[in-house]
C-alpha cells in the first residue's frame, strides 16, 4: 500500500532511502536509536511528516501537528490496519481525542466484521490486535499493536502499530496547543525494522 502525503507525494514502507530522498529533495539526517549504532537509522523531516528509515528501508511514518490529513493515513498493506474513512468518521487535521476515540470505536467494529480479533497485551496472530492506553499530567497516549507479532530472545515483542500522542498542558503552556489535540499520529512496520533480529 501507498500513502500519498498532503503534499502529493507517495511513500511506502520499505521505501529506499535514497530514493525518498530524490523524491523529497531533501537529506538525511541520522536518527540515533538505542542500541544501535551510530548512521544505521536516518530520516527525513518534511515538517509535518517525519520519515524513519532503518538500515536504508522506510519503518515508520510520523505525522505531526498541523498535519492535515487531505489523505487518510492508510499505509498498511492489510486494509484492516488503516486508517480509512468510515462513514462519516474519519481522521483529519485539528482532531481532538474525543472525536479521535469515536473514529477509534468504529475501526474497532470494522475490524471485527472483517474477522479481526481485539486481545489483550501480548502474542498476536495477522489477524489479532491490541490497544494500551497512558493517560497522566505527562503523556496521553494510545498504541495499538496489530499482529503478527514476535518475539525476541530476551522475550520482547515487535509487531506493527499505531501510537498517537494528544496535547495535555504543558504543551498548552509551551506551544499554545489545545489540550485533547493530536499531536502526533506514527505508522510503524516491523517488517521493515532490524532491531532485536
Amino acid at each position: 500500500m501507498q500513502q500519498t502525503l498532503d503534499n502529493g507525494k507517495v511513500v511506502y514502507f520499505g521505501l529506499a532511502l535514497r530514493r525518498a530522498e530524490e523524491l523529497l529533495s531533501l537529506q538525511a539526517t541520522d536518527h540515533p536509536l538505542p542500541g544501535k549504532p551510530k548512521g544505521g537509522n536516518k530520516a527525513l523531516d518534511l515538517g509535518d511528516v517525519y520519515l524513519c528509515f532503518d538500515n536504508g528501508r522506510l519503518r515508520d511514518i510520523e505525522f505531526r501537528y498541523p498535519y492535515q490529513f487531505t489523505n487518510s493515513p492508510a499505509p498498511y498493506p492489510e486494509h484492516w490496519k488503516n486508517f480509512m474513512p468510515i462513514g462519516e468518521k474519519k481522521i483529519h487535521g485539528n482532531i481532538f481525542r474525543d472525536e479521535l476515540l469515536e473514529y477509534l470505536a468504529a475501526w474497532e467494529k470494522r475490524a471485527a466484521a472483517l474477522g479481526v480479533e481485539k486481545m489483550a497485551l501480548g502474542d498476536l496472530s495477522s489477524c489479532q490486535y491490541s490497544i494500551s492506553f497512558e493517560r497522566n499530567q505527562f503523556r496521553d497516549m494510545i498504541h495499538i499493536s496489530m499482529g503478527p507479532s514476535r518475539r525476541t530472545a530476551g522475550q520482547g515483542i515487535w509487531c506493527d502499530g499505531w501510537t498517537l500522542f494528544f496535547a495535555v498542558e504543558s504543551d498548552f503552556e509551551a506551544h499554545g496547543e489545545e489540550r485533547g489535540l493530536l499531536k502526533s499520529l506514527t505508522a510503524f512496520r516491523d517488517e521493515f525494522n532490524t532491531a532485536a533480529r
